[in-house]
């Protein structure tokens, strides 16, 4: 029996590089072959319906009697499995690479780290050998070399597997510090204007679009691509793209990201030819103050430092103020996979941690996990004890009462984030505590909801922006705060309806909440799961959600019928 690895790796997924088998003469091999695949295919790991992703390098199952029935194969499989995960180590340890079997937390923290090590590989040594397992994750052949890792990394981070926010996050994690020269001259030139085709035909296909303000780090990343293939090259481009998606994911959402992103390099071309042709005038005043001097005096004015430029102090320190109030947050990770023999991975799970408040985050991206700086733990469930687990189960009633087609026909509410202020009211009217981990799930946009004028004048003409059954309101001093309560009335008014529940009862239910930056994962009790939520479908999971969060957000919910190390919900 032998597979090649796909493309893509789901959170249940199991992928074997090669397999064999040795049975008696007379055996049918083909029966084996299938409880076999069954069997790997139904285990169960800690972690994984979470998203931890396991890699094994070797796999040996031995002692199953040929006839043994599906039962068996079950357990022997899956007791095998288990024993090779709680061995396994974190990838970024320093004997990852002499180890059995490695985990990663999910597919984000996957990725952003085998992308930062090809990167530090590529620049390194010509000695320097990938480890085995990053060839495993990404399908290629075993000891492909650094550069070609990077370009099928970053495949993997294109849409849909990945929000673009979320991707350009990941990408200026991992390069750091370091010249983005090494990254841009590893992706082919095809494969750029590719991707920027996909944003070209994006909805705002009008108007201009202004350039938005940088954190210094990406200032200097698009500075040094520049200087390396020049301000129009497709590579610096791409970059400045992933600039904009990073301080601004809804410029995604609104379809300007790739026109601010021109404008973005425009500016920073002409403020670079500003900077030259003042020091060119400088250099020049200065050689004419040296060649004319009459007396002591003009060589006492000529000693003295010239005066800095104040009229472009004022731009500079509001840009940087600006670029620190839009500093990207670094929640966790997130998507899952599994491998046998050369590689076998399941899903993905994480260390139960306290979620960070963005405004704490001092860093303007998140790092990637270094071999120096990792903990290592296997808890077998995830994520933070809530009393409102059931807060997420008013996304399905959101899109019940007209959400996306709202965000379709008026794309401001998108960038204003509309969907998540609506559930922070609703929790708030419910009564969640203030401290409660899921209300960190919401801290993606702690300014307070705010429209326009015009938009809010343009909302008694857009009968699309408002819920199913609810025509355009014709108060003449419509506000955001009218706005958003008629949204969480038409929420509740549903939910009432639909299952006789209000929102309350509905929000509180105990459990446990973990978030990554692209997922969010809410895990409840089977023994105490609702009827009535199940009947009118409030838990069927929501998926893929791009009006939901900085980046958009893929929610899942889950049932469990045994509590594992006695973690309980």
């Amino acid at each position: 029996m032998q597979s090649t690895l796909a493309p893509q790796t789901g959170r249940l997924d199991r992928h074997i590089r090669r397999s064999y088998l040795r049975v008696q003469e007379g055996v049918s091999r083909h029966r084996i072959s299938y409880s076999l695949e069954e069997a790997l295919r139904l285990a169960v790991l800690p972690g994984e319906e979470q998203g931890r992703i396991y890699c094994f390098r070797r796999v040996s199952l031995s002692g199953i009697p040929a006839e043994a029935n599906r039962r068996v194969w079950m357990e022997r499989v899956e007791h095998a499995l288990i024993a090779h995960a709680s061995q396994a180590v974190h990838a970024s340890h320093p004997r990852a690479s002499a180890a059995n079997a490695i985990y990663f937390n999910n597919l984000e923290e996957a990725l952003g780290t085998l992308l930062a090590d090809a990167l530090r590989g590529a620049d390194g040594a010509a000695w320097t050998k990938p480890a085995w397992f990053p060839t495993s994750l990404l399908g290629l052949e075993s000891g492909t070399s650094y550069d070609r890792q990077i370009p099928a990394i970053l495949e993997r981070l294109r849409p849909p597997a990945f929000a673009p926010g979320a991707a350009a996050a990941i990408v200026f994690a991992a390069l750091g510090d370091a010249d983005p020269a090494g990254l841009l001259s590893a992706i082919p030139t095809d494969s750029l204007r590719e991707w920027l085709r996909a944003f070209d035909d994006e909805k705002a296909s009008v108007g201009e679009a202004s350039a938005l303000p940088l954190p210094q780090k990406l200032r200097t990343a698009l500075e040094r691509a520049a200087s390396h293939f020049g301000w129009k090259d497709p590579s610096t481009i791409w970059l400045a793209l992933q600039a904009t998606l990073c301080v601004s994911p809804s410029a995604w959402v609104a379809g300007s990201a790739l026109k601010r992103a021109r404008a973005m390099l425009r500016m920073l071309e002409a403020e670079q030819r500003h900077d030259a042709s003042d020091r060119n005038a400088s250099s020049i005043r200065d050689s004419h103050a040296t060649a004319l001097v009459f007396d002591d005096d003009d060589q006492l004015a000529m000693r003295t430092p010239p005066a800095r430029d104040q009229s472009r102090m004022p731009s500079l320190q509001s840009e940087r103020a600006a670029a620190t109030e839009s500093q990207v947050s670094s929640p966790a990770p997130e998507d899952g996979a599994s491998l046998i023999d050369s590689s076998l991975a399941p899903g993905q799970s994480s260390s139960s941690r306290q979620l960070p408040d963005p405004s704490d985050n001092l860093e303007v991206f998140p790092r990637a996990v270094r071999r120096e700086d990792r903990t290592e733990a296997h808890p077998q469930l995830l994520g933070s004890a809530t009393a409102a687990a059931g807060l997420f189960f008013l996304l399905n009633a959101l899109r019940r009462v007209g959400m996306p087609p709202a965000l379709a026909a008026f794309p401001a509410l998108a960038e204003a984030r509309f969907a998540t202020h609506i559930l922070k009211r609703l929790a708030i009217d419910a009564g969640v505590a203030d401290g409660d981990p899921i209300l960190l799930c919401l801290q993606s946009s702690l300014e307070e909801f705010t429209l326009d004028s015009e938009v809010l004048a343009a909302l008694h003409r857009q009968p699309g922006a408002w819920p199913i059954g609810f025509p355009p309101s014709s108060r003449s001093n419509l506000d955001e705060e009218y706005f958003l309560s008629v949204w969480t009335f038409a929420v509740r008014r549903w939910c009432w309806r639909a299952a006789r529940l209000p929102v309350r009862e509905i929000v509180e239910r105990k459990g446990r909440v973990w978030q990554t930056r692209t997922d969010i994962d809410v895990t409840l009790p089977l023994a105490e799961a609702d009827i009535r939520i199940r009947r009118v479908g409030l838990d069927i999971d929501p998926g893929w959600l791009p009006w939901f969060g900085v980046h958009g957000r893929v929610v899942r919910f889950h049932y469990r019928d045994r509590e594992l190390g006695g973690d309980k919900c």
